[in-house]
């Protein structure tokens, strides 16, 4: 049994980021860019009319100043459409924004500047603008004014937010070479699980760890890769993990402790994984399992992680221990690996193990500018009622034993807005941190 920081030491150290792929531009959000972006056109491609209005000649605003200016409205223009027709001196056309600007126009007069009820005028008839401060040019975006054809307009490096996507996409580009999103396999075991969508018998247990695993990845970016359930029976053991060592990492929960049928350990060796370590200093999730299926030069390694069996525990080695090394494949900064840490007050009692470093949910609030932690009725690290709406978790060193009311704790921050949502009822065994 090793401690939290030499594990989670080790798990950074043998992470490492993907190699970047060619993939669907669509499917890229979040990602890392390995290679630029080039345009492939003009933006805009042609001058364009920023606002509604009419299209107008420079010169004819030039010497009239502040004054009503006359014109014939020789075109109407929405968006997409052409015309072969040209502005002529005494002339205007009237114009929607985003439509091409006419030859000859140089300027928009926007509509609201119409005078006379002349705003509704058509092809045709004529329209008088009153434009105090007329501009040169104004309310034109000319082409090329945002980027040019073969220029570079997103550097790799570039991380894929909704922005830069719409760029890209306006650049010309369908796909991109960007870090890949990561796919992870979850599997779990036990011959007593059934499907969640089932009703268990007796001594049966629905399988939650699945969709809480698949949703924790999700959150992440990455794809969730669902295997199932595999019985404790040896031979079907490793054929599910045989095929879901496909994946960049495989989460498999349960069968990692030490009874008769955990055979997770043995199976995965077998199936050429390397440990890393076994077992953490850590309350709940001291059974957690690390390795790593190294492949020839140029290939990438699926990273292993074996959670236990009982969700909370599971959900709490993810965030401890998987999350880091997702983040790591993905490309991310070293400052979004972890969940981010607070210190806090405690509102009531909490009781630290005398063993092991224990995470046990907490409600956070914020009073002033202090944060204030109440630890979460909780009965170990089978229970996921107190972690469902925790927004937090206490970080209660081995050996501190009783902390009172008003003692500073460091709390990991997790998802959702601190302070907000539904605290169960206090019970007897608030606090405690069994598993």
């Amino acid at each position: 049994m090793i401690e939290l920081a030499a594990a989670l030491g080790h798990v950074e150290r043998t992470a490492s980021p993907l190699p970047p792929r060619r993939c669907r531009l669509l499917e890229a959000r979040g990602a890392v860019l390995g290679a630029p972006v080039v345009a492939d056109i003009d933006s805009p491609p042609w001058d364009r009319a920023m606002m509604d209005g009419f299209a107008v000649r420079d010169s004819d605003f030039a010497a009239v100043g502040d004054g009503v200016v006359e014109l014939e409205v020789a075109v109407d223009l929405a968006a997409g459409d052409v015309t072969g027709i040209v502005v002529r001196p005494g002339a205007c056309a009237r114009i929607m924004t985003g439509a091409p600007l006419p030859e000859g126009a140089d300027a928009i007069v926007p509509i609201e500047r119409a005078v006379e009820d002349t705003a509704r005028a058509h092809a045709g008839s004529r329209v008088r603008l009153h434009e105090r401060g007329f501009r040169v040019g104004q309310h034109v975006a000319r082409r090329g004014s945002a980027f040019r054809r073969g220029q570079e307009v997103l550097p790799a490096g570039t991380r894929l937010g909704a922005a830069a996507i719409g760029l890209a996409a306006e650049a010309g580009a369908t796909h991109v070479i960007a870090s890949p999103r990561v796919r992870v396999a979850i599997l779990q075991t036990g011959s007593e699980l059934v499907p969640h969508d089932a009703a268990p018998g007796f001594g049966q247990t629905r399988n939650s760890n699945g969709p809480m695993l698949a949703a924790a990845v999700a959150a992440l970016d990455a794809e969730p890769i669902l295997q199932g359930i595999a019985p404790d029976r040896p031979e079907h053991l490793r054929a599910a993990i045989a095929q879901s060592l496909a994946a960049d990492i495989l989460l498999v929960s349960g069968g990692v402790s030490a009874g008769d049928l955990d055979l997770v350990p043995g199976t995965l060796a077998a199936c050429g994984v390397e440990q890393v370590f076994h077992k953490v200093r850590l309350k709940p999730g001291k059974p957690v399992w690390f390795g790593v299926l190294r492949r020839p030069a140029g290939e990438s390694s699926t990273l292993v992680f074996g959670l236990p069996g009982n969700p909370a525990s599971s959900l709490v080695c993810f965030e401890l221990f998987v999350r880091p090394a997702l983040q790591i494949l993905a490309g991310r900064p070293p400052g979004t690996w972890h969940r981010r840490r607070i210190e806090a007050r405690l509102i009531a009692t909490a009781k630290a193990p005398a063993d092991r470093p224990a995470y046990v949910p907490c409600r956070l609030v914020q009073e002033r500018s202090e944060w204030l932690a109440d630890p979460l009725p909780w009965t170990g690290s089978s229970d996921l009622v107190g972690l469902a709406v925790a927004d937090g978790l206490l970080a209660l060193p081995a050996g501190a034993g009783v902390l009172e009311a008003g003692a500073g704790v460091e709390v990991v921050v997790l998802d959702g807005e601190p302070g907000v949502g539904v605290t169960p009822a206090r019970g007897p065994d608030a606090g405690r941190s069994d598993g």
